[in-house]
């Protein structure tokens, strides 16, 4: 896989990681470089939902306001979890 990235981006490269491909390759990718596990993807989108509750206002300004915040929001939302998340928030 690697040759898949420009050459000289290679010595910056660490580990690659080959996760599934099923629409959370992107968290799955980071929970496992965290050393959790590529199953974790989803506790790993709990803990975001977590962050951008704890810190709405800011993100809020962030984003520029609450449609794209809540674009977000809803996008880490994870079924099974949905009605445990909306508690956290």
């Amino acid at each position: 896989m690697l040759d898949q990235f420009q050459s000289f981006m290679h010595d910056f490269i660490d580990k690659i990681v080959d996760v599934k491909v099923d629409g959370n390759c992107g968290y799955q990718s980071v929970v496992d470089l965290l050393g959790m596990g590529e199953d974790s993807w989803s506790v790993f989108c709990n803990h975001l939902l977590k962050e951008l509750a704890r810190f709405s206002e800011d993100y809020i300004k962030l984003f520029g306001g609450t449609k794209r915040f809540e674009e977000l929001r809803m996008s880490l939302l994870v079924d099974g979890l949905i009605k445990a998340c909306n508690l956290c928030i």
